[in-house]
């Protein structure tokens, strides 16, 4: 079943907002909440989501092709959101750690309720990890769904990375 044109899940993402205390590792932030239908209402977004913070895809192949492009998204007119299963302050964490600043917002899907909705989840408990978020890029539109696609394995990078999804808008 193609997500294409349909509205994106209406539930809750939790992050630290940029500032530049954040530049120093050892600062955490304040986490906040928002509806996803609330705050993409009216604008273009990617939301790419990973299986989680830090681990050797996502932190070494994936997010960086973002942070590299992250102006080029700007231009299109784009809001960037890194998603994952990671709490916020993780996903703080891991934004400074790639450098990323504010230029890309890290969020956290709470309880995995953005993927579940999606159907993209992936079931890592063989290898420890638990069930995750699927590694997948979704463009949004005024809430509804633009492009969605899923890679076939989380340890895959091609349909979800920056030059794919940029190539997509």
């Amino acid at each position: 079943m193609s997500l294409v044109g349909q509205k994106i899940p209406d539930t809750e993402f939790s992050h630290v907002p940029w500032s530049d205390e954040l530049s120093n590792a050892a600062a955490c932030g304040i986490p906040e909440k928002y509806r996803t239908t609330q705050k993409f209402a009216g604008k273009k977004v990617v939301i790419v989501s990973v299986p989680g913070a830090f681990t050797p895809t996502c932190h070494g192949n994936h997010i960086p092709g973002f942070v590299k492009k992250a102006s080029e998204f700007k231009q299109k007119g784009y809001e960037v959101i890194v998603l994952a299963s990671n709490d916020p302050f993780t996903m703080s964490g891991w934004r400074t750690a790639l450098g990323a600043k504010g230029e890309l917002e890290f969020a956290s899907d709470l309880n995995l309720e953005f993927s579940k909705a999606l159907n993209a989840t992936v079931d890592m408990t063989k290898a420890g990890f638990g069930v995750r978020g699927a590694r997948y890029a979704l463009i949004a539109d005024d809430n509804v769904i633009k492009a969605f696609d899923s890679e076939e394995s989380p340890g895959n990078v091609g349909v979800s990375s920056a030059e794919a999804v940029f190539g997509k808008l």
